[in-house]
């Protein structure tokens, strides 16, 4: 029988230096295990189908009658909180429509809203990227454009950050004064 001088058989010294780096890295693995976000959590879609009066112009209101879909993913950073909310929207034929004359645009809309949280605070910033209005007249073409990109510094949509494309509606208040003007 040969010695080794006092060391494990070879066999023996593989085994042992095997489990050493399992357990190595099974420790490694448990301290410092990167931290997971949770898995988004999806909505929708959502199916709508309406007809309401959208406006009370001066004489006269608008109807609105359409159909869209919309679905929307909320992601999550390593502590659980809302990281970012993706929105997708489609409503692809809405018709405006004057009530006393019958004059009607046809409205498109295809977008993507981001919102996400100000780190620090309660505020959030929002985004659109797309079509939110796109208004065509029959005869006359695009009328009412609120396409391209534009933040906002708030959820209520009141300070513009960036903007790129045509905005005739960036605001919610552009809304009346435009719709009303344009089917007058």
């Amino acid at each position: 029988m040969t010695r080794n001088n006092g060391r494990l058989p070879r066999a023996a010294g593989r085994v042992r230096t095997a489990l050493m780096v399992l357990t190595i890295g099974a420790l490694a693995a448990l301290t410092a295990a990167p931290a997971h976000a949770a898995a988004p959590e999806k909505f929708g879609p959502q199916t709508y189908e309406y007809s309401f009066i959208a406006f009370h112009c001066d004489g006269f209101d608008l109807r609105i009658e359409g159909a869209g879909v919309d679905r929307a993913t909320v992601f999550f950073d390593t502590a659980g909180d809302v990281l970012r909310v993706a929105k997708f929207s489609s409503f692809p034929h809405d018709v405006v429509t004057n009530t006393v004359t019958g004059h009607s645009i046809v409205v498109r809309a295809q977008y993507q809203e981001f919102s996400e949280p100000v780190a620090g605070g309660d505020e959030w910033i929002k985004t659109f990227v797309g079509s939110r209005y796109l208004a065509n007249d029959p005869g006359v073409g695009a009328t009412i454009r609120e396409v391209g990109k534009i933040s906002f510094a708030d959820i209520e949509q009141t300070i513009v950050t960036f903007v790129a494309g045509q905005h005739d509606v960036a605001f919610d208040d552009d809304l009346w004064p435009v719709f009303c003007g344009a089917l007058a």
